[in-house]
């Protein structure tokens, strides 16, 4: 076979052409039109046709091929176009180029896809492919779009007729594409791959629709009427399998969680009017840990005469006939139980008995009638089904409530999530007990609903609030704070975070529902979804006018702007919800310091004073922390004083160290007012004073300070400053251990060992010093070993 080469330019000459010459500056073969044989028609200007010898990837070898009449115009960038994707087996191989003898046709040599269009290959295969192959057939072809906008090419025409399929892999031609200008030229793909928005524009969003119709084509045999639906796939199986085989390893803290992630998906269903109908540990499913809930296709129950398709002890028996929210909550109350019981339903023995169940020639009214009267055995008649050890008493009350008699004693479920938001596991536990659960309680006959109105006012409230600490504290007692005043002003944190994320102009505060989500306030904890929201703050572009009322909501949106900032580069600090990146987080508090942020000054010295993301600099992190405390920043001032304390960055000096923890201490920050506490109990910059280190202990740990806390009850034990007295000292270590300050762990186990301040009692003493030795208290760690020596 003959080829042409000229200097490694291939020379095309075309008297007739515009072009009379087009020169690329890489081989392009040409191969003698004499050569092929067998050629035919195949679609409109595109022929079949063999070869006997190709030069294909360094082999001589007998190849079958497409042939296909081109334009010379704009032929060489076609080529260097088409080139870039040559690596892509997805992509139609280009072999190069030959011509009609005695025309001035020119024509491409292409690969030939023996399996045809692929409308053609579905509609022969269909019924044989499952769903590994049509799964691997939309890969292909996302992947093969994927590399063609990666090159910024639009294909245009992308259809299951203009895509071929060779050996069972898609092959798309990117060759000669024309692009369609506007409404008036010829439209040449079937319109309904046309998204009529960009009939006038098109761009690569026009590929994307048109690869959706393809998809759809993929999952939907013309042939039959048989429609399917694509989902998500979740590798954990059910809940009932998931707990059946992970019980045993589960903590509390994984098995609320699951209880959380129900009950918040449950929610969103009845904020929007759906009754789920069917919910049982079989319907719910459970994908790496994560609760999914399949809302597609269910059916609800009509009436007693219907046929009952799901597990008859999910279902409610007042709600047999009528189905409403309340039935879901009776569902839930099961799926509570068995996620605190090895995935088993309560009294599923009973249910599954041949006697308890009604036969298949029982009339309808005598099926209803058993199934009632055995519910009524085991609930009137207060029969009581064994649970399992260590259950906190919360949750167990959360489930009675959701299985009370009547529907209208039940929670709603925005009361459910809210009181399983307000469990503490290790707080829970000490009161745990083994008694059996009943599922009926006489005494509560009904369930107050909250109506509390969150609107504007509410959120603006609170979002200032949120500044308020984000301005004054550091980010530990920050969300110390944030949930106190949640609890003291009797608010609802799930009524808080749905009335803020569905409101319409949440854009200014978007850095609090981004907070709300990072710390599980109102909702299961999602790094992910936090980021996105502190992204959302973070580039929020601000058009207002100079009015008063937009002058107001400008300094909100700055502010949530600016906050939303800075919680990003935390996230990109610690990791969390994003991979770590020091640098990064280093980069982000320095630039949005430049730009003004005093908070974020603060953080950057912080970042220079430990040596993460930038070179350890001591006496420029005290540069940078005086300036943001000439500010006005309380955080600042703190880190200034720990630096004279210390001599960092700054030569030592405690007196002067000293009067700006007090100067810090009055404007509010809490760890201030604790060290100001420290350095009178210690004559660190001023005389030793017991009483007044008493003071300043007493006033942070009503601010809800743990540190604070611990050293009160520290206190209160040994009479500093203050009469003694035990009690006190065993209620503020409580409060401070509740709030994870190790040492008062330790001091609570060692209290209930000794029944100092409360009862002797050695299981909590062993659970509460387990946990301080978890959290690498080493103390504990011995008087547990002492403990145990002596029970041996």
């Amino acid at each position: 076979m003959s080829q042409r080469k000229t200097n490694n330019n291939f020379t095309i000459n075309n008297s007739d052409s515009k072009a009379s010459e087009a020169e690329y500056d890489d081989d392009i073969p040409f191969y003698q039109y004499s050569k092929f044989e067998n050629v035919k028609l195949i679609s409109k200007n595109v022929y079949k046709a063999h070869i006997k010898k190709i030069d294909l990837q360094q082999e001589k070898t007998a190849v079958e091929v497409a042939l296909k009449y081109i334009s010379l115009n704009n032929f060489i960038n076609e080529v260097k176009r088409y080139r870039k994707l040559e690596i892509n087996d997805n992509i139609l191989k280009f072999y190069g180029i030959t011509k009609q003898e005695n025309t001035n046709n020119y024509m491409i040599v292409f690969e030939y896809a023996n399996n045809g269009s692929l409308r053609q290959y579905l509609k022969t295969n269909f019924q044989k492919f499952d769903w590994n192959i049509k799964l691997n057939l939309a890969k292909q072809i996302a992947n093969a779009l994927m590399d063609l906008h990666d090159n910024n090419i639009i294909h245009g025409k992308l259809t299951s007729e203009s895509i071929l399929v060779h050996n069972g892999t898609i092959k798309l031609n990117n060759f000669g594409i024309n692009y369609l200008k506007s409404l008036t030229t010829t439209v040449t793909i079937p319109i309904q791959y046309t998204d009529f928005k960009y009939l006038e524009l098109f761009n690569k969003s026009l590929d994307i629709y048109s690869l959706g119709i393809i998809l759809w084509e993929i999952t939907n045999d013309e042939n039959t009427n048989n429609y399917m639906i694509v989902f998500e796939y979740a590798n954990n199986g059910s809940l009932r399998q998931y707990l059946k085989t992970n019980f045993q390893k589960f903590d509390w803290n994984i098995k609320l969680n699951l209880a959380k992630q129900i009950a918040n998906a449950l929610m969103d269903l009845h904020d929007n009017n759906i009754i789920h109908g069917k919910l049982t540990s079989e319907s719910i499913l459970v994908h790496n840990g994560t609760i999914k809930l399949n809302n597609f296709g269910i059916n609800y129950l009509k009436s007693l005469t219907t046929t009952v398709t799901i597990p008859i002890q999910y279902t409610d028996f007042k709600y047999l006939e009528l189905f409403n929210k309340s039935l879901d909550i009776y569902s839930l109350g099961i799926i509570l139980w068995e996620i605190s019981n090895d995935g088993i339903s309560p009294f599923e023995n009973e249910f599954m008995s041949k006697s308890a169940l009604p036969s298949s020639t029982s009339t309808s009214t005598s099926t209803n009638s058993n199934i009632i009267d055995l519910i009524n055995d085991i609930i009137i008649k207060e029969k009581r089904e064994k649970t399992t050890f260590g259950i906190p008493p919360k949750y167990k009350e959360i489930y009675t409530d959701c299985l009370q008699r009547h529907g209208n004693s039940r929670p709603n479920i925005f009361e459910v999530v809210n009181d399983l938001s307000e469990i503490n596991v290790t707080n829970s536990l000490e009161n745990s007990n083994e008694e059996g659960i009943q599922f009926n309680h006489p005494s509560i006959n009904s369930i107050a609903t909250k109506t509390n109105n969150y609107n504007i006012t509410f959120i603006k409230n609170l979002f200032e609030f949120f500044i308020d600490i984000y301005n004054n504290q550091s980010k530990a007692v920050q969300l110390i704070m944030f949930k106190n005043y949640i609890r003291e002003h009797n608010l609802n944190p799930v009524k808080i975070f749905h009335t803020m994320i569905r409101h319409h102009f949440n854009y200014w505060f978007t850095s609090l529902i981004g907070y709300l989500y990072k710390n599980g306030i109102g909702t299961a904890i999602d790094n992910q979804m936090s980021f996105k929201f502190f992204s959302l703050a973070a580039n929020e572009r601000i058009y207002m006018n100079n009015t008063s009322s937009d002058l107001s909501l400008r300094k909100f949106c700055h502010i949530n702007k600016e906050m939303g900032i800075t919680h990003l580069a935390h996230m990109y600090f610690h990791g969390i919800g994003v991979e770590k990146d020091l640098k990064k987080s280093f980069q982000i508090y320095s630039k949005v310091a430049n730009e003004g942020s005093n908070i974020a000054l603060n953080f950057t010295a912080y970042c220079y004073c430990k040596g993460l993301g930038v070179g350890k600099d001591e006496e420029k992190a005290f540069e940078l922390y005086l300036k943001s405390a000439e500010k006005g920043n309380p955080v600042a001032q703190f880190n200034v004083n720990e630096c004279y304390i210390d001599g960092t960055g700054i030569t030592k000096d405690k007196v002067k160290g000293f009067k700006l923890h007090l100067k810090s201490a009055l404007a509010g920050n809490i760890n201030a007012i604790n060290n100001t506490g420290y350095c009178y109990e210690n004559g660190i910059g001023v005389g030793v004073d017991k009483k007044e280190a008493f003071r300043w202990y007493f006033k942070g740990a009503e601010k809800g300070n743990p540190m604070t806390q611990q050293n009160l009850g520290r206190y209160y034990a040994n009479g500093y400053g203050i009469n003694q007295d035990q009690v006190k000292a065993f209620e503020w270590y409580k409060k401070a251990a509740e709030n994870d300050d190790i040492k008062s762990q330790y001091a609570i186990g060692r209290h209930f060992y000794e029944g100092r301040g409360a009862s002797k009692d050695i299981i909590k003493a062993i659970r509460w010093l387990g946990k301080a030795k978890g959290n690498g208290n080493i103390i504990a760690n011995r008087l547990l070993d002492e403990i145990i020596d002596r029970m041996i």
